[in-house]
């Protein structure tokens, strides 16, 4: 939770920058490995705060939305390219179980399993490397994608947009609530996979 304090109270003092800072947080949420440590679902909550609030402007969904989508992209281009070599990384080495499932997720749900990784926090990097690994054709998984990336972003910016219209900008309460608002999403992911799993 103090990296999420770190990141929302950057968006906060910087809201020019907060466009190209969602791009950047969302991209490598998206990315293959770096999902696994950039906290970006969390982020994006915390900043609908913000966004609620009036503190950042909404045009933070847009380069959010640009930022997973290209990072989603460029994961599955790596499991096109590389295969199985991708799933010797450090990162996802130590994660073969979770590989497993998700390749059941894609098996199961197919195209909708792009859908459904956007939501399933962490992981979602791997869906996309694997639906490449598979030979899922570039424009299907690209619609697939764009489309899930947008409806990711908005959905997890709603959760915390909706109380930030409650709080003025210079309210004690802003801060209190967009640490707050991460923990609906992390609650609603885990419950995402338990059932996707």
């Amino acid at each position: 939770m103090d990296i999420i304090q770190k990141i929302s109270a950057l968006i906060a003092a910087q809201a020019d920058w907060a466009g190209p800072l969602g791009f950047v947080i969302a991209f490598f949420g998206c990315l293959v490995g770096s999902s696994f440590v950039v906290p970006a679902a969390a982020v994006v909550t915390a900043t609908g705060v913000l966004i609620g609030a009036g503190v950042v402007s909404w045009t933070f969904i847009v380069w959010a939305t640009f930022g997973a989508a290209l990072g989603m992209s460029l994961s599955f281009e790596l499991g096109r390219r590389y295969g199985p070599r991708l799933l010797e990384m450090p990162m996802v080495q130590s994660r073969q179980q979770l590989v497993a499932r998700v390749r059941g997720l894609f098996d199961r749900y197919g195209l909708a399993a792009i859908m459904v990784g956007y939501h399933i926090g962490p992981p979602r990097a791997l869906v996309t490397s694997i639906a490449g690994m598979a030979g899922m054709p570039r424009l299907k998984f690209e619609t697939a994608s764009i489309l899930s990336a947008t409806v990711w972003i908005v959905d997890h910016a709603l959760i915390g947009a909706i109380p930030g219209t409650f709080i003025d900008a210079d309210s004690p309460w802003l801060l209190p609530v967009t640490l707050l608002a991460p923990a609906v999403t992390i609650v609603l992911t885990v419950m995402l996979l338990r059932k996707a799993f």
